[in-house]
């Protein structure tokens, strides 16, 4: 393989996929790609990374965040360690409930031209603060297969918060506005430091069966995105499709000089299914809109079951 066309294959591959559940979204982020002198079922590639975060909803409705990120280790290739930095989040406007939340336990899968990525298990909570503020953190596992070389390891881990400005329940035309903060801490060996933040704001609208919800923001790695989702649901079925973009605004002239798009876009179609009264799974299938030679994703899978909880009440 070139030097370009593994640069392709690297630094673009970010898929960033909702999966509507129930309180709860489930997102993944970049495949790895191991060192070039690192054996098979060696320790993990110096700059893995993904992305999952949530926000807890009410009872009557679902809540969605993704992320996606894309880097690479910086002896992958001896020639040309540049990558294009890409981000993307997509959540609802929802104002979570205090003192109830949610566990969530799921996996992913990507193909893209030569290599592929499994992360299992995706591990993920959140927590309703206040009425207003919800918090969520994600620890995923991956495995990465490269040209028959792997790598394994500990994912980036996401930490998000969410305070909700308008709550859709509660106003007139069902809007709901919400603004964020999200810390991604990659894994060791990330070239431009481990600690980096998003800033998304997110909107939405209820018309019964119908919801409506986008996200835009800004990674301060040097990346801006925007993301939005249709979502039907009829009983304990949710069906939604969603779209997300992003754009590296990080000036980059090797990655300019060998044509490496600055653009990047992937669509997933979800569903979710209510188990009993508390758990829900959830699965999805996607690809990018990017083409495999600019680094796309042929194929993303992704799923698992979410289990809420709700804080108890003393008996008077």
């Amino acid at each position: 393989m070139t030097n370009r066309a593994l640069l392709r294959c690297i630094v673009a591959v970010a898929v960033g996929f909702g999966i509507a559940a129930p309180a709860h979204a489930q997102g993944n982020g970049r495949p790895k790609n191991p060192k070039a002198n690192t054996p098979s079922n060696s320790s993990p590639a110096s700059s893995p990374a993904t992305g999952t975060t949530s926000t807890t909803s009410t009872s009557t409705s679902t809540s969605t965040s993704t992320t996606s990120t894309v880097s690479a280790p910086v002896d992958a290739f001896s020639t040309s360690p540049s990558f294009r930095q890409f981000g993307s989040w997509l959540e609802d406007a929802s104002a979570p409930a205090a003192g109830e939340g949610y566990t969530n336990i799921g996996f992913g899968y990507w193909r893209m031209s030569g290599s592929s990525q499994t992360n299992v298990p995706m591990l993920g909570a959140g927590l309703g603060v206040t009425d207003r503020l919800g918090v969520s953190a994600t620890v995923p596992f991956y495995r990465t297969n490269v040209a028959g070389t792997t790598a394994r390891g500990m994912d980036d881990v996401y930490l998000g918060a969410s305070y909700n400005l308008l709550d859709p329940t509660l106003t007139v035309r069902e809007v709901g506005l919400s603004v964020g903060t999200v810390m991604e801490v990659l894994s060791a060996g990330a070239t431009d430091g481990r600690v980096h933040f998003a800033i998304p704001v997110a909107l939405e609208l209820r018309r019964a069966p119908f919801r409506v919800y986008g996200t835009a923001g800004y990674f301060t790695r040097g990346a801006v995105f925007s993301g939005a989702t249709l979502e039907w649901s009829s009983r304990n079925w949710i069906v939604s499709g969603l779209l997300t973009q992003s754009r590296s605004i990080k000036a980059d002239t090797t990655l300019d000089s060998m044509a490496v798009s600055r653009q990047r876009a992937d669509v997933m179609a979800t569903v979710t299914h209510s188990i009993g009264r508390s758990a829900t799974g959830y699965v999805g299938v996607g690809r990018s809109l990017t083409s495999l030679a600019d680094g796309g994703t042929s194929l993303a899978l992704n799923g698992g079951i979410s289990v809420r909880f709700s804080r108890t009440k003393a008996t008077p």
